[in-house]
């Protein structure tokens, strides 16, 4: 092809120029180029259509920091995101309900603020930071600040845009959002049955030799007072559409929050495992690092370590 006709074909649109954080490509056929690279504490990374894959070698374990239900109290999660840091996490997972901010409209309460002053003392640790909306954040306003926050720090990933991470450890595949109506923020992340069979199936895309990680705001409906979705009254209020796409495909691992008062580590039949203890299958919920409600709870944040095909867990208290 001379040069002439390289010209008309790109006036044609035959091509599309994209530039990555590795530089300038072509693109034939109006395909877009949603690729790019990232390196984060000397790991390198790849994102590409909706998937971040860990491109260097691990070592077959891996250190996950948990914390749930922030609710924009930043003196809680900078104390929590010390703790984690010293306990040596390798990576960091933010399970949604970062801002307190509930029923407004386009950040009529600063909920775009909220979320930033929660992510940014995580971010500011180097590690990488997985992140996801819960129940109390609007779409418009949780995808400025995730937006704002990746240009900034390119340690954090929006699941809400990347649901699944490649690790070399571990692979995670997370939903954020919640599918009970009363408990959405207008113009929020209520979920369907769509989004939890899109679920399903990235579950069993990326099924391999190493744990998969079911990682969500809300948790599964357990059927006894052992289950991670009880509240004080005694009622398991999880999704049963989650728990029906766990069994479909044989979930072993899973982590969740929402539920405040129901911290604990159990398997998915509901048997309880201690803290620490190694487990061929695990269901975490940390507890909240900020109860909004102002109830008694203390303030929590919690690790889940994976150890080959096995997994323990435990949780942190202020």
């Amino acid at each position: 092809m001379n040069r002439r006709e390289f010209l008309g074909l790109l006036g044609k649109g035959a091509f599309a120029l994209a530039i990555t954080t590795s530089g300038l490509s072509l693109v034939g056929c109006g395909k877009k180029e949603t690729s790019k690279t990232i390196k984060v504490n000397g790991v390198e990374y790849q994102i590409q259509d909706g998937v971040i894959s860990q491109a260097t070698k691990g070592d077959s374990q891996i250190k996950l920091g948990v914390m749930a239900d922030l609710h924009a109290h930043k003196d809680n999660t900078q104390y929590f995101t010390k703790q984690l840091d010293k306990e040596g996490v390798d990576v960091y997972f933010l399970a949604g309900d970062l801002s307190h901010s509930f029923g407004d409209y386009e950040g009529a309460k600063d909920d775009y603020n909220e979320i930033l002053s929660v992510v940014e003392p995580v971010a500011e640790t180097g590690k990488l930071v997985l992140v996801i909306p819960g129940n109390h954040e609007q779409k418009i306003t949780y995808d400025r600040a995730l937006t704002a926050l990746s240009r900034k720090y390119q340690n954090v990933v929006d699941m809400g845009k990347v649901p699944v991470a490649d690790l070399d450890d571990l692979t995670i595949v997370a939903l954020g959002g919640y599918d009970n109506p009363r408990f959405i923020t207008p113009e929020g992340y209520l979920l369907g049955d769509s989004d939890f069979e899109r679920l399903g199936e990235l579950a069993k895309t990326h099924q391999s030799e190493k744990p998969l990680l079911i990682a969500t705001h809300g948790p599964q409906k357990y059927s006894t007072k052992r289950g991670l979705d009880v509240l004080t009254n005694g009622m398991n209020v999880g999704s049963a559409d989650l728990k029906r796409i766990r069994e479909a495909i044989n979930s072993r691992f899973a982590v969740s929050g929402h539920i405040h008062e129901a911290p604990g580590i159990i398997t998915p039949d509901e048997q309880p495992i201690k803290q620490g203890e190694l487990s061929t299958k695990l269901d975490f919920n940390p507890g909240a690092v900020y109860d909004h409600v102002g109830r008694n709870l203390k303030p929590a944040a919690g690790i889940v370590e994976f150890k080959g095909n096995k997994a323990g867990a435990y949780i942190l208290n202020r």
